[in-house]
């Protein structure tokens, strides 16, 4: 059976994950440690690479560390974001500061990776630089990040979520914050909803923000949903139906007092 120094020798050609020297390490599992930080440590470039690309198959606290280290100074921007991806994988709070920390990167690759693996790896402790993160310059980094406070559910989320991404510049921004809203259980949020979705000319996030009303059960949205679940096209006008459903049947209208004898 080879080692593991001498399958790291055969990575650095490899194509994805299916590769045989990586399969080959992945399935030895925990017991790739400690051996695999020779690959951590290479010169070659994607040698370190697919030897955290492993580790992001696997559960291994001792290589946490190590991960780390890199994720904050390696000089080269593809092992810093697989780094990240593979502490997302984690799926442990404890390696939530460090992603936090990765948001503030100079690579947007690198933050769109941090902010990314936050979602899979919640925590409360990221919160505050998420806020920072959905006013991040990159469409996705933005749009990551409300993904990720969703995932953190936070109430601390609500009103910055509402102020800035409902009303971000790019539609598919907009529609992940009107979901994320509805799952944070926004209720007051409800008004801002009903006014983007008056506005709103993109369909899909449109759509997701119809769905939101829904989820919300936001009755005074019925109308604009009864609306748009009659003369709306595509998803707009399923989710709009959707959101109707949601609702349920219209109350019954408060019935005048007869007039006393």
């Amino acid at each position: 059976e080879p080692t593991v120094a001498e399958l790291l020798a055969q990575v650095e050609p490899c194509k994805d994950l299916d590769c045989a020297p990586l399969a080959a390490l992945i399935k030895r599992g925990a017991g790739v440690w400690p051996d695999i930080t020779a690959g951590l440590e290479s010169p070659l470039e994607m040698t370190r690479f697919w030897a955290l690309g492993v580790l992001s198959e696997l559960q291994v606290p001792a290589a946490w560390p190590k991960l780390h280290d890199m994720l904050a100074h390696d000089p080269l921007v593809r092992i810093r974001a697989a780094a990240a991806f593979a502490l997302g994988n984690q799926h442990d709070p404890s390696v939530v500061p460090w992603l936090a920390d990765a948001l503030s990167d100079s690579d947007v690759n690198v933050r769109y990776e941090a902010a990314s693996a936050l979602a899979r790896t919640p925590g409360k402790a990221a919160v505050e630089p998420l806020l920072k993160a959905i006013r991040d310059d990159d469409e996705d980094v933005r749009g990551a990040a409300v993904e990720a406070l969703t995932a953190a559910g936070d109430a601390r989320a609500v009103q910055p979520i509402e102020r800035w991404a409902l009303t971000d510049r790019k539609p598919r921004v907009r529609g992940l914050a009107a979901i994320a809203l509805a799952n944070l259980g926004a209720v007051t949020a409800a008004p801002n909803l009903m006014k983007r979705l008056g506005i709103e000319r993109d369909a899909e996030a449109k759509a997701a923000i119809a769905w939101a009303l829904g989820e919300l059960k936001v009755e005074a949205a019925r109308e604009d949903l009864r609306r748009l679940a009659e003369t709306g096209e595509g998803p707009v006008k399923q989710h709009a139906a959707e959101a109707l459903k949601k609702l349920g049947p219209a109350p019954e209208p408060a019935k005048t007092p007869a007039p006393a004898p």
